[in-house]
């Protein structure tokens, strides 16, 4: 079934007050497309805008006015070759949440596109409303409508929110910490047995699971959000744009 949508209908361009949500197609007629079915599923105060993978609007800075950019894979030869583009987006640029989506049939790697910048891998068939469902995730997620930001402080040790206080260890700090600069936001199992001084070459995993379950139920208790996730086979990332270093 084809979507249909008029994007000039949306709110203008976004604003660093106002960010909205850019999609990425390998042709503009792509972007589009899928732009007018997540016009379904966002309010209509929401500014949605589409362009080419290649359209030299992306060299400039612009990325980061958007909450979120959404890059539309539509072939499996472009699995690859859209890596670099995440990389791109994202160096230098913490704030949007990336989503790479891919269409059709067959595997693909989920970690590359974890640690080449992006905070979502959504799989869909085709692009067309039956995908809403899969769509739906991301806009329920606790990233997309996150409504607290925390500051970790060194000095004193601590998570820090407008009117909250979570006293943490060091080196639950220092593992906070490396999240919070790291582009991906992820850390993988050796890279935190590291922070913790353990030996890399004989740590006990499970220790290190208990640590992360640890630090993660206490931000939970105070804060309420599933601040740290787990990337199986490979280590944890941190909930993007929800700590912030003082």
């Amino acid at each position: 079934m084809m979507l249909s949508g008029n994007l000039a209908t949306r709110s203008p361009r976004p604003t660093i007050d106002e960010p909205g949500v850019l999609t990425l197609g390998r042709t503009r007629g792509v972007a589009e497309h899928f732009s007018a079915l997540l016009a379904k599923l966002v309010r209509t105060d929401v500014a949605l805008e589409a362009n080419s993978y290649t359209d030299a609007y992306m060299q400039n800075e612009d990325s980061a006015l958007y909450r979120a950019i959404f890059i539309v894979i539509d072939s499996p030869q472009a699995l690859e070759d859209n890596l670099a583009l995440v990389e791109n987006l994202r160096k230098d640029n913490f704030k949007p949440l990336i989503c790479a989506v891919i269409t059709g049939r067959g595997a693909f790697n989920k970690i590359k596109y974890y640690l080449a910048g992006a905070d979502f891998c959504i799989k869909i068939n085709t692009l067309s409303d039956d995908s809403a469902e899969s769509l739906g995730e991301f806009f329920s997620s606790e990233e997309w409508q996150r409504d607290i930001k925390l500051t970790l402080d060194p000095t004193r040790i601590c998570l820090l929110s407008t009117n909250k206080r979570l006293d943490i260890s060091f080196a639950e700090m220092k593992i906070l910490e490396a999240f919070a600069q790291s582009n991906n936001h992820i850390l993988s199992h050796d890279e935190i047995a590291n922070i913790m001084g353990l030996n890399p070459n004989f740590y006990d995993p499970r220790a290190l699971e208990k640590s992360i379950s640890r630090l993660r139920g206490k931000i939970k208790d105070v804060y309420g959000t599933n601040a740290i996730q787990s990337i199986r086979g490979y280590g944890y990332r941190l909930m993007r744009g929800l700590i912030s270093t003082a």
